[in-house]
């Protein structure tokens, strides 16, 4: 059991604002020695403002109860712990500081993915390969990452591993947030921004719905335009908030590119076929590498 309220010390609340697309944020903390690292998880091109928040998150220690065990337990030290609140709603609480700086990045990028206007954004990785964007849309555990990473060893040029971000002429812009990889026990790693990465709007030329399956063979089955409108629909941040307005966008981010779908591999080897796919190389036969 936690007790709500109580905070690592006495020291007063200190706030952030910041902006991302058109979305204003506010973070509170109980501990100004969070700040510079509250800072860093702000989307990508953030910057300072004025205006009245959309969204307020907070972080804030808290105490837990452990007496509710045995006799034993009873005699240890309390464990102190972080809380993750959105606009006043519980997310998480008793986190470590980097389980709570994560879970805080999340639920700030996914406010700012639902609130922004009038760009849309998709869950996707995103490289770009002869200025066109490779766009892999997939919910957090199915691999973007990895495969994006892989891509951009490979040759690609880093756009993100989070969210495509689709202008209202369905243009990609970057989101070259840094990668973060899953490790042991659910939490993440944090690698720099790849060096080479987009600096500005793209059209889409291949989108590729995939997932990882350490058996699987690379065999990519070419998608109908509404099977790639609807592989993107299904990962879309604010899809049943403007239904209308988000499909003419994904009609218009598709209406020139090719789409497949196919389980894979490893990265590596996908990451290759996937660049001979965008630039229009033969494969082998059955389309496996």
């Amino acid at each position: 059991m936690v007790r709500a309220g109580m905070r690592a010390s006495a020291t007063r609340v200190a706030v952030l604002r910041g902006e991302a697309y058109g979305v204003a944020f506010e973070a509170r903390v109980d501990d100004r020695r969070l700040l510079p690292d509250v800072r860093a998880r702000f989307p990508p091109g953030s910057r300072a403002t004025r205006k009245p928040p959309a969204a307020v998150f907070s972080l804030a220690h808290e105490v837990s109860d452990t007496r509710r065990g045995s006799s034993r337990r009873s005699s240890r030290t309390p464990a102190l712990g972080l809380s993750v609140r959105s606009d006043g709603r519980l997310v998480a609480r008793g986190l470590s500081h980097p389980r709570a700086l994560d879970v805080f990045e999340s639920e700030l990028q996914l406010a700012v993915a639902r609130l922004a206007r009038p760009e849309v954004f998709v869950h996707a990785g995103v490289v770009a390969v002869d200025g066109q964007a490779i766009v892999v849309p997939g919910r957090s555990g199915a691999g973007k990452t990895t495969l994006v990473r892989a891509l951009v060893d490979a040759g690609a040029t880093y756009y993100s591993d989070e969210y495509a971000v689709l202008d209202v002429a369905g243009r990609v812009h970057p989101y070259a947030r840094r990668p973060s990889v899953r490790v042991r026990a659910g939490h993440k790693e944090r690698h720099p921004v790849p060096r080479v990465r987009g600096r500005g709007p793209i059209p889409v030329g291949l989108v590729v719905e995939t997932r990882y399956r350490p058996d699987a063979r690379w065999d990519p089955t070419p998608l109908s335009a509404g099977e790639c409108v609807l592989a993107l629909l299904a990962n879309t941040v604010p899809a049943r908030d403007r239904p209308a307005e988000v499909l003419a966008a994904l009609a218009r981010a598709t209406e020139s590119a090719r789409a497949f779908r196919s389980e894979r591999g490893a990265a590596s080897r996908t990451a290759r076929a996937l660049l001979a796919l965008a630039r229009g190389e033969r494969l082998p036969a059955g389309g496996r590498r």
